[in-house]
Order: C-alpha cells, then structure tokens, then sequence
C-alpha cells in the first residue's frame, strides 16, 4: 500500500471502492484485532467496539496496513468473570491476534491483566473500569477512568467553584470500593483541602436514608461516583432535600439520555468530559463526528474512547517496517513515543514497565436548558 493512503481522510477513506477491500480477500492474511467487551448484562454497552471498528472498516476501505486488512474480533464477556476468561483465552491462543483494541468492559481487566502479559499481548481499552485497568503492565485504557475522574471532580469543586465542604457518594460497586477510598485519600494528601465525606451504599437501596444523612453534613457541593442510570436516580432523589447544592458527576452521565431526564432538575449539575466534548463544535472531533453520523451512531463519549484507541494502535501498526505480528506490535507498543490526538488533553504512551502515559484530564460540563455546555475553559488535570 502506498503510504499516502495511510493518512486519506476518514470519509475519503469510507467511501472508497468496494472492490479494493474485496479484492483483498484473496491477498495477504489480515490483520487479527480482538476486543473483550461487555456487550450483553446491566450497564453494557457495544458504543465502543462499534467505534473501533468503523475506524479499522475506514482503514481497510483505504487499503488496510502492509495491504492487509483488519479483522475485528469483539467477544462478549457477558459482564461475567468467566466468560472474560473465556474470551482472552480464545484471543490469547490465536497466533494471529496482535493486539487488543477499544473493548469496555467493568470487569474484564481484573480477571486477565495476568494472561496478557504472560502471553506478550497488549490491550487498549477504549473505556476501562476496573483498577487493574490502571496498574497493569500490558493494559493501557485511553479513557481517565472513575478514579482519576472522582479527583478532577474534586478539584473542580474546589479550585473552580470554590467549595470546601465536599460530599463524595459513591455506589459500592464490586472490587472499585477500594479504589474510590484511595482516590479521594490520594487528593486530600496531595491538595491539603478539607478531606471530604465518603458515604457508600449497595445499588438497589432506599436512596431516602442516604440523602438524609449527606444533606446532614450541609455539603457545598457533592461528588456523585456511579454510572449513568444510577446518577439520574441519586439527582432525582436528592433534588428536594438539597435544590441548591451542585452536583458533579463523571463522564457515564455525559450522555443525551441524561441531559434528557434531568433537564427539569434545577441548575448546578455538571458531569466531567474525559476528552474534547462530543457535544461541541470542535474541529479536533470532526472526523469521528462524521464517522459516526454516517453510521447512524450516537456520539458518546465511550465511542470516543473506542475509535481513539483503534486510532492509536493504527498509529503503531503504520509504524512498523516489517512483518505485522504480536511479538513486532507489542514491541512496537511498548517503544512508542507518545502520541497526540486532537481529542484528548495529553499525549498517550504505552510503556515496557507499565508506567503507561495514561489520560489525567477531565473537561467540566454544565446541563444548562437539557443541553451539556462547557463549564470551565481549561483542562482540569491530575
């Protein structure tokens, strides 16, 4: 493949001739990408992977890598320990797979961070959950992740709204309890504010107690930690006891749906952006705003995260000057230099040691009218 190809735009590249990418069915073996995802169970989403493989459909309707296409491989975990075992094994134990891309997943890290390394395999998620996720030595999510996003959430509270008595509700999520206690001690050690409340309570719970005793501590402001669905119940809920507190939420409830069914729940509700808002005019988010649209998808920011991460690992895949296979991609992985994407606030970098250059920055945004606006101009980093 001629090198000018690599870099045609995505729509230059989607509308290519059909005939070239069935052309190849005959040429050089393709290119095995896999993905553990959850796309089946509560709170799963297929909005990652489905970005992902426009992005790697775009590159093979422009004549793939080396004049090898990409197979996408996505397999469900099921939101089940045992169907992600299930799941790595099948792409560990194929030779032809190099490389994991743009899966999502709340538990899958956890349970194979191991198996990849001990297999030389890496992993870019395109929205990781888990802790393991964060601290493995061949997982590098392209997302911020809840921990790094619960301490941007603080900070903005502090530093941008100039609160001091913060109230952080988080949902005990199984194996994330931890890691959310570590998060807001880790921000209070390094920031010297007021270290704030940390209530948790099991999903499903009458909400009604909760609120009553977070509304006894005359929060400034409170961090809401959970999912989307969650976060709506936990506004609604709090709403009548707390109308003037402000709310700040992570990037699960910077969705349309959310904006929808808190647009009638008073002002101060904010959820943080983990990378260049889906819902602005940005020229940085053009190319996948169009990818999307043509697909009749909508722009999240978990599709976000999946089409920078299948953008990411093309980025290294161009990159390598002979034959394309796991040992060649890991190796390749492991010595990239860090990458710059126009949606996201810092450079990416994979490292050998696990010392990945991960994303640390969140952008706030206000639902204002049932739409989300940006809150604040700047990147808040950790």
């Amino acid at each position: 493949m001629k090198r000018s190809a690599r870099f045609l735009p995505l729509a230059t590249a989607l509308a290519a001739s059909a005939a070239n990418v069935c052309a190849q069915g005959n040429g050089p073996p393709p290119i095995v990408v896999g993905a553990v995802s959850s796309l089946t169970g509560q709170g799963a989403s297929d909005a990652s992977v489905q970005a992902a493989r426009l992005y790697f459909d775009a590159i093979n309707a422009a004549g793939g890598i080396q004049g090898r296409r990409i197979e996408y491989r996505v397999i469900d975990d099921q939101m089940s320990p045992q169907q992600a075992h299930v799941a790595a094994t099948q792409l560990i134990q194929d030779p032809r797979t190099v490389a994991l891309a743009g899966g999502s997943s709340a538990l899958e890290c956890g349970v194979n961070q191991a198996r990849y390394a001990q297999a030389g395999l890496f992993n870019l998620p395109g929205a990781g959950g888990d802790p393991a996720c964060f601290a493995s030595t061949h997982i590098a999510p392209l997302n911020a992740g809840p921990y790094v996003a619960t301490a941007t959430a603080l900070s903005f509270a502090h530093q941008v709204l100039r609160h001091e008595r913060l109230c952080v509700v988080s949902p005990a999520l199984p194996g994330m309890t931890e890691a959310f206690e570590k998060a807001v001690r880790h921000w209070t050690q390094r920031t010297k504010a007021p270290a704030p409340s940390l209530d948790m309570y099991q999903l499903g719970e009458p909400l009604l107690p909760l609120v009553q005793r977070v509304a006894a501590r005359q929060c400034q402001a409170v961090i809401y930690t959970g999912p989307g669905g969650p976060a709506i119940e936990w506004v609604l809920a709090s709403r009548p006891a707390m109308p003037q507190v402000p709310i700040v939420m992570l990037t699960p409830v910077y969705t349309t749906q959310a904006a929808q069914a808190l647009a009638g729940a008073g002002d101060g509700l904010y959820a943080m952006a983990e990378f260049d808002p889906w819902s602005s005019g940005s020229l940085q988010i053009m190319g996948w705003r169009r990818l999307l649209i043509a697909r009749q998808i909508e722009p999240s920011s978990l599709s976000q995260g999946g089409y920078l991460a299948a953008q990411a690992l093309v980025h290294t895949l161009t990159g390598i000057r002979g034959p394309i296979t796991r040992a060649s991609v890991s190796q390749a992985l492991a010595t990239m230099a860090p990458w710059r994407s126009g949606m996201m606030d810092q450079p990416f970098r994979v490292a050998t040691d696990g010392r990945h250059q991960l994303n640390r920055s969140a952008l706030p945004m206000k639902l204002e009218a049932g739409k989300w606006r940006i809150a604040h101009a700047q990147w808040i980093r950790e």
